[in-house]
């Protein structure tokens, strides 16, 4: 498994129309009905025709919006929107080779459109015109350099083929474009190891490490004389002013978050975390703010799902560190690789413990909702601790993994559960177990081997780092067509349905659609924290007597 596995995924839209939208005329309050009164009333309105076709589109009313477009492009033969709106019904219907022909009549009205030439290259590569496919990306970056999903597509094809230079020369290109992009850098890293140039690879991972926004600590260092003073209302004023003048720093609104909640400001302390997560989505310390602003103040949910946003982002900064090492390692720098894996090591802890947060935050807003006095006993005292609601956790991931034995992913969380509460040797066998069932996971591959390192099993943790680094060869093509399938939504679902039904009544089926998830995690298709938060969802019991039929089944096992 590779962290290249996401750029498998990138750059795919899920539907034509939205590489159009700001070119096919349509209004958020359109009203079809209105509409379809209004082009009668008007046939020969080009824009009513138009708007109609769209709207009928929005409502996946897919014969009469045909229509409607069809009935624009006779208005106006030479004009490319009528057949974008057709490549778009026909791109709705599964047709992908008759979008390809509207969208070529299009490029002929419009061929200076760079849409137009990401949309063939996608209809290209979708039908297997892999040589079609990177010249209408080409030209595509030729038309509009900024264009960063054909970069992405071009580079995904470039993958797929093991044409490693091609991927990184396209990467090279977005690096360019955007220096401050982690997952950009990321990857360039993970392809210069492909290409055996681990020098270059450590430049791209020392540089992902450096990203992290500053600002300046003199003006920082006057704003906190004043609050360590008491003048908190004047250290906000100076603050406010400093951002003022410097408007997108985002430290500045952190600090300035800080404040306002010190002050017990809630509204506006939330405003600046989110601004600042706003101008650096990736600022891991934005985040984690922003989950200790709700928890402060009671919002469980929205504490639990920022917090697994914030493990995402320090796993991001742990696999840099393994990157660093491993490019350090292949160097002969062996030192400085070890050196790199203990820092790796230590940035560790904070996922299992943003997830452990997580998870008691998620069992208290579960356990308030179904009763608000939950949390309390007779005197009104806290009824489950902190520690109570972590072994609460633990215990739901074990009688889930009793019925799901061959769930990676749950394997993996119950292992981030069990390096909180210090069983490390059980946390070793939960990820080794999470990479038995999914060689691909790349999360438990790197957290394997930072808990191997931390155990003392040097060698293993290096090789195991390394193979969450390296691209396994034979598990490419089959992530590259699964992101293409996805992308096809009407396709994708018709496909996993048959293939469940083809495998019903077979040992592995239960854990079919979890999965199918883990794979589309894998090339970064799914969103991983709001899948982590699904997934604790489904952990909490539907009715006592699911809880009772586990608790059964746990004793059976105990006692066994």
């Amino acid at each position: 498994m590779s962290y290249l596995l996401e750029a498998l995924g990138r750059g795919l839209l899920t539907e034509l129309r939205s590489a159009f939208e700001n070119q096919l005329p349509a209004l958020a309050d359109d009203d079809t009905d209105q509409l379809r009164a209004r082009s009668s009333a008007s046939p020969s309105s080009f824009d009513l025709a138009m708007r109609l076709g769209m709207s009928y589109l929005r409502e996946m009313r897919l014969s009469e919006a045909r229509r409607a477009f069809e009935t624009a492009g006779k208005m106006h033969v030479a004009t490319a929107q009528p057949r974008l709106g057709l490549a778009c019904v026909y791109d709705e219907l599964g047709q992908v080779d008759q979008a390809l022909v509207h969208l070529s009549a299009a490029q002929k009205s419009d061929p200076r459109d760079p849409a137009i030439a990401f949309a063939l290259g996608l209809c290209h590569e979708r039908l297997e015109h892999l040589t079609e496919a990177k010249a209408a990306y080409a030209h595509a970056i030729e038309l509009c350099p900024q264009l960063r999903n054909a970069y992405e597509r071009a580079a995904a094809i470039a993958i797929r083929e093991r044409d490693w230079g091609a991927a990184a020369r396209q990467y090279e290109q977005l690096a360019e474009l955007e220096p401050g992009d982690l997952d950009i850098l990321l990857t360039l890293g993970s392809l210069y190891l492909e290409l055996r140039r681990p020098d270059d690879a450590i430049e791209r991972y020392q540089q992902a490490l450096l990203i992290e926004p500053e600002g300046p600590d003199t003006n920082l260092a006057a704003a906190e004389q004043l609050k360590d003073e008491g003048r908190l209302p004047e250290a906000i004023q100076t603050l406010e002013r400093l951002i003022h003048k410097y408007p997108g720093m985002a430290p500045f609104h952190v600090r300035l978050g800080d404040l306002y909640s010190q002050a017990g400001n809630d509204t506006h302390a939330l405003e600046q975390y989110q601004t600042a997560l706003a101008t650096q989505p990736g600022f891991l310390e934005a985040t984690v703010k922003l989950g200790s602003q709700h928890m402060r103040q009671g919002r469980f949910i929205d504490a639990a799902v920022t917090f697994n946003r914030a493990v995402e982002l320090n796993d991001r900064l742990i696999t840099a560190f393994a990157g660093l090492g491993v490019a350090q390692h292949e160097c002969g720098r062996t030192q400085e690789a070890l050196a790199t894996f203990d820092l790796a090591t230590s940035l560790e802890p904070s996922s299992a413990l943003l997830y452990s947060e997580a998870t008691r935050l998620q069992l208290r807003s579960e356990l308030t909702r179904r009763d608000p006095d939950a949390l309390a006993d007779e005197d009104g005292r806290e009824a489950w601790s902190a520690d109570d609601l972590l072994e609460e956790a633990l215990r739901r991931h074990e009688q889930a993994l009793l019925s799901r034995p061959n769930h990676a992913d749950l394997h993996y969380r119950y292992g981030l559960l069990l390096r909180q509460v210090g069983r490390q040797e059980e946390a070793i066998q939960a990820f080794r177990n999470a990479v038995t069932i999914n060689p691909n996971y790349c999360k438990a591959l790197v957290k394997l081997g930072v808990a191997l390192k931390e155990a003392g099993e040097i060698d293993d943790a290096v090789k195991t780092l390394q193979q969450a680094l390296r691209l396994n060869d034979k598990f490419v093509d089959l992530h590259y067509q699964l992101g293409l399938l996805f992308a096809q939504r009407n396709q994708f679902d018709l496909a996993a349905e048959e293939f469940e039904q083809a495998v019903a009544g077979s040992p592995g089926n239960t854990d079919f659609q979890a999965n199918l998830a883990l794979a589309l995690q894998n090339i970064g298709l799914v969103d991983r924290a709001a899948a982590v938060w699904h997934a604790l969802c489904e952990l909490s019991p539907a009715n006592e007597a699911v809880l009772a039929a586990r608790e059964s089944a746990l004793r059976n096992v105990q006692r066994g």
